[in-house]
């Protein structure tokens, strides 16, 4: 039977920021054909692939259970550990990607393996291990153009929450904005156009006013001016100039309505790039997945706490329009704030949890 702590292990020690998932790939691959998995493995890109494991019959709306295998990079910052070492310290694993999110796949994968072990499911269960999903979600956008899989049911996601059910996340606009000006000497600031001063203006606006957007759970629309750049030299006036925009948006924003605010708000003739454009998913927290997760939950623990709606975007972005997804659940072991960090780690605990939790959401839904 295989140990998800080992497992976990496993997986953190393969380098896949943004590299090797494949490797990750066919190690889970083997180990799910074994217990009795149908196993595909979809191409991405030179050393990199997703992995597509179901059992039972899929055609009929099957669980999916999701999860990424690329991390981001260790980073600059210097680390007290090995970020490829996947040591157990204090009642923790550590590592790149222990917490975002090779815990949670070594999670859902024990965990099918576990209820594969009592035989072929009466209902289907597709699992979905994407590629790239650390740069904008690029892998799972990439799966569903190329595979065609079953539509209809339910999705569980099993990113960090530190095992609170969450029902949706924030949906995410970047923006890349342009102003041109007119060059001329720093000493006659009069002959020329200063590309920067309206966006200058529309930072402040942005930071003032913000962009409308509310939902009665998920909060507001939140907006953050990531980069500004522009202008060559110190004693020359800058012909254009650039600042990037992260918002994120929540069920009811419109992408043309936020971009018609911003243009409002500068009072300029701008150049509006949009870079990405994910939309928020949001569930019931009574609907039938929500519930069977919650009483997985209040079965191994005792309590079912849960989460707001998370303001991190996930492939559930993608996958739960793309599939048609009944309703999305998010539930997954490690520390929210952990991921990215420097000596990122997951507590063995919460791994453990996670898998029991899964195991009986399986075996209510089979």
């Amino acid at each position: 039977m295989t140990d998800v702590i080992a497992l976990a292990q496993e997986l953190v020690r393969m380098d896949t920021a943004g590299v090797g998932e494949q490797v990750a790939a066919e190690h889970i691959g083997r180990i799910l054909a074994r217990a009795g998995a149908d196993v595909e493995l979809v191409p991405y890109a030179p050393g990199r692939a997703h992995l597509l494991a179901s059992a039972g019959d899929t055609r009929d709306a099957p669980l999916v259970l999701s999860g990424h295998l690329d991390t981001v990079p260790p980073g600059d910052a210097p680390w007290a550990i090995d970020p490829l070492g996947g040591e157990l310290r204090d009642g923790f694993l550590t590592g790149r990607g222990s917490a975002d999110m090779k815990s949670g796949v070594a999670a859902l994968v024990t965990a099918c393996v576990r209820r594969l072990s009592r035989g072929t499911p009466s209902r289907g269960i597709q699992l979905v291990l994407t590629a790239a999903e650390e740069t904008g979600c690029e892998g799972s956008r990439h799966l569903v153009s190329v595979r065609s899989m079953p539509t209809g049911g339910p999705l569980l996601v099993a990113e960090p929450t530190d095992c609170r059910i969450a029902t949706g996340h924030k949906g995410v606009l970047w923006l890349q904005i342009r102003a041109e000006g007119r060059s001329a000497h720093g000493s006659r600031p009069d002959l020329g156009l200063n590309a920067i001063v309206p966006l200058a203006r529309l930072v402040t606006a942005l930071h003032d006013h913000g962009l409308p957007g509310d939902h009665a759970v998920m909060g507001s629309v939140t907006v953050n001016v990531g980069m500004i750049t522009g202008g060559t030299r110190m004693n020359v006036v800058p012909d254009s100039a650039t600042m990037a925009v992260d918002i994120r948006t929540v069920p009811g924003s419109d992408t043309e309505e936020l971009i018609a605010r911003i243009r409002e708000l500068s009072g300029a003739d701008l150049l509006i790039e949009v870079v990405e454009d994910l939309r928020p998913v949001y569930s019931s927290p009574e609907a039938p997945l929500a519930r069977s997760v919650t009483a997985a939950l209040e079965s191994v623990t005792g309590s079912a706490p849960s989460s707001p709606p998370l303001t991190y975007f996930t492939d559930a972005a993608i996958l739960a329009g793309a599939l048609s997804c009944s309703e999305t659940v998010l539930m997954g072991p490690g520390d929210p704030a952990a991921a990215h960090s420097s000596d990122e780690r997951c507590a063995l605990e919460q791994i453990e949890r996670a898998t029991d939790v899964y195991e009986a959401v399986l075996d209510s839904w089979c």
